[in-house]
């Protein structure tokens, strides 16, 4: 599972799921997944997927990127 954010409280998506799970980040057409999506690490513009922002996972610069988490 991902998180990220300000304290990684905010979850962004499955990554061991099938790719047809609705949470998964592979599922194109899935809230994780889609590049459009809001809480997705594809969406460039997003906080989380944008390659300027402090919390995106594209920003090799980012203080506070995604983390992944194993349960």
């Amino acid at each position: 599972m991902i998180f990220g954010g300000e304290g990684h409280k905010t979850y962004l998506g499955c990554l061991s799921c099938s790719e047809y799970a609705t949470d998964s980040v592979f599922n194109q057409y899935g809230n994780y997944g889609s590049r459009y999506a809001i809480d997705s690490v594809w969406n460039h513009y997003s906080d989380f997927g944008s390659r300027y922002s402090n919390y995106g996972a594209c920003n090799p610069y980012a203080n506070d990127p995604p983390v992944i988490v194993g349960l």
